[in-house]
């Protein structure tokens, strides 16, 4: 897929945070974790049976999107609900909306609001937020849990006479907020959420809301502003840690995703796999990869059942290079969930056969080089970031496989890959090699238009990197090979390239050593020039000499230097 603060591996938690309480069954739910929510909340019903708690049981089913379990909750409530406020009959008529059943849900709402005369402030802020659909915050969406129920214009007017009648209610604010935010109206959403923080509502809880519409608009920085007052105002606070981590994972920064969703566990105690997953994901992304083995590692039994968990420690092992962990993970996930294979677990299982090493076998060695190439390739057409292309024409123009190498930066070229300096070079050498063709007589034929290849992409080579000899050499021996020797003497194409290369390695004793026979091959090269071509014997001798002082010993040079000597033999 995020900031770059710097965690400990071990000890994230922060110890102000490690004393935070065991949170309520309402921040659990705004946790996303239902579940626990509603196991609080059924107990409580069970043990004090009463209107609210009934009312509760019920609220905690339907925020989790289980309306027909929550009516079951309501109807136990309705025998005991006041005449005047029916609370539960309510919620069951609620049932009925967010499960679009409108034949219903209209006479039955409008029956809890008659029962109340429309005066009774719990009862109208009940049907204006259902109305709403329950924004769920989260992951960095705010949206509605039943979409189908929304109607912002009769949330707004039922809420709005709530709050004429309890006019200090934060709870009546807040769900303003959403309906206002959900009517396209940014600014009174974040008015209605500010009153219901100055009527008293947990600070952290509409900071976060305030973030998530900041966010929605997509003003990151004052989203972020707000999540970080909401951990300000309780360190404690849970959903702030977790839409920072999601936001900053937004932006791609990695290292603050993995620091905040850390956090985020420390503080919740969240440990369902999801999570966990998440975690291990975030830290991955950052390249800690160390420490997205630690963590599945240490919730394995949580994790043990997702074949994710390989892929993720599989990707890890592989940038750890550790290829023989990597392979096992990777090759896992793909037997037990192959139809979630994607273009990067071939691209890790690659790199992952290509790093093993196998000392003293060299069998082996290609035979995970070439099941490397073969994973690579599987990748390289989908990857449009990464240009696996070049990885694979290395391996390919190492192992001297050379139509391979170009057939491969071909490929590169076409999927839109811009060619960096090292594959225009290795483009330009196995051309090279490719010009030296022998017939079915085994006579060498020169292949002038691979020739050709070769110094074009040299020449760009070239560009980019101007003081690397060997460019310029192969520019020179390209241009002189695709002719025969007298032909390639007389049209002169390779004579600047020889006479650049002689001046760059001329004055380093090493490199003469090196390209002895290159330099031999150049100094011939001009002089005949100079002989054939401008006849110009000055130069010509000047060259010799020349290459009499790098070799004096040379005997081809010798020869030419002697009076009877006529020509050079190119």
């Amino acid at each position: 897929m995020k900031t770059y603060i710097t965690l400990f591996l071990s000890g994230l938690a922060v110890t102000t945070l490690a004393q935070t309480p065991a949170p309520d069954a309402n921040t659990l739910m705004n946790l996303g974790r239902l579940e626990e929510a509603k196991a609080i909340l059924v107990r409580n019903a069970q043990q004090n049976a009463s209107v609210q708690t009934y009312f509760d049981a019920g609220y905690g089913y339907l925020r989790a999107g289980q309306p027909d379990s929550a009516r079951a909750w309501f109807e136990k409530g309705i025998p005991l609900d006041e005449k005047r406020v029916p609370l539960n009959q309510t919620g069951s008529a609620i049932t009925y909306l967010v499960k679009n059943d409108l034949t219903n849900a209209g006479p039955k709402l409008e029956e809890v609001v008659n029962k109340s005369k429309g005066k009774n402030a719990e009862i109208l802020f009940r049907v204006g937020e259902a109305y709403t659909g329950y924004l769920t915050p989260g992951n960095g969406s705010i949206k509605p849990m039943y979409p189908k129920a929304v109607d912002a214009a009769k949330a707004i007017d039922f809420l709005n006479r709530a709050a004429d009648r309890d006019k200090k209610n934060s709870s009546i604010q807040l769900a303003l907020g959403d309906a206002y935010y959900l009517n396209r109206d940014a600014g009174t959403a974040v008015s209605r959420y500010e009153s219901a923080l100055e009527l008293g509502m947990n600070a952290s809880r509409v900071y976060q809301r305030i973030g998530d519409i900041y966010w929605q608009g997509r003003n990151l920085n004052l989203a972020v502003e707000n999540y970080k007052k909401a951990i300000d105002a309780n360190s404690g606070y849970a959903p702030a840690y977790n839409q920072l981590a999601e936001l900053y994972f937004l932006v791609n920064r990695y290292k603050e995703a993995a620091s905040y969703i850390d956090q985020y566990v420390n503080v919740s105690k969240d440990k369902r796999q999801e999570t966990l997953l998440r975690q291990a994901q975030f830290h991955f992304l950052a390249k800690d990869y160390q420490r997205t083995v630690n963590l599945i590692d240490s919730n394995r039994t949580a994790l043990a059942q997702n074949p994710i968990v390989y892929r993720i420690e599989g990707w890890a092992y592989s940038s750890l290079k550790q290829p023989q962990k990597a392979i096992q993970n990777i090759s896992t996930f793909l037997e037990k969930a192959p139809d979630k294979a994607m273009p990067d677990d071939y691209k890790y299982l690659g790199n992952a056969y290509l790093g093993i090493d196998n000392p003293g076998s060299d069998s082996l060695k290609a035979i995970n080089d070439s099941l490397g190439i073969l994973n690579l390739a599987k990748a390289a057409p989908f990857d449009t970031t990464e240009n696996l292309y070049s990885d694979i024409a290395k391996y390919y123009y190492r192992a001297k496989k050379h139509p391979q190498a170009v057939a491969t930066l071909d490929s590169a070229a076409k999927h839109g890959f811009k060619a960096d300096v090292q594959d225009l070079f290795r483009y330009g050498m196995s051309n090279y090699t490719l010009g030296f063709q022998r017939d079915s007589l085994g006579k060498l034929v020169r292949d002038t238009a691979r020739f050709a290849l070769a110094d074009s992409a040299l020449a760009l080579a070239q560009k980019q990197s101007p003081e690397y000899a060997p460019t310029v050499l192969y520019r020179a021996k390209a241009n002189y090979y695709a002719y025969a020797p007298e032909e390639a003497v007389r049209n002169g194409k390779a004579k600047p390239y020889f006479e650049e290369f002689i001046n760059m390695v001329a004055d380093k004793p090493e490199e003469r050593t090196r390209y002895k026979k290159d330099l031999i091959l150049a100094f011939k090269y001009l002089i005949s020039y100079n002989e054939l071509v401008t006849n110009n014997s000055a130069v010509r001798n000047e060259w010799l000499q020349k290459g009499l002082s790098f070799f004096p010993e040379n005997k081809d040079l010798a020869k030419i230097a002697a009076p009877e000597t006529d020509t050079v033999d190119q």
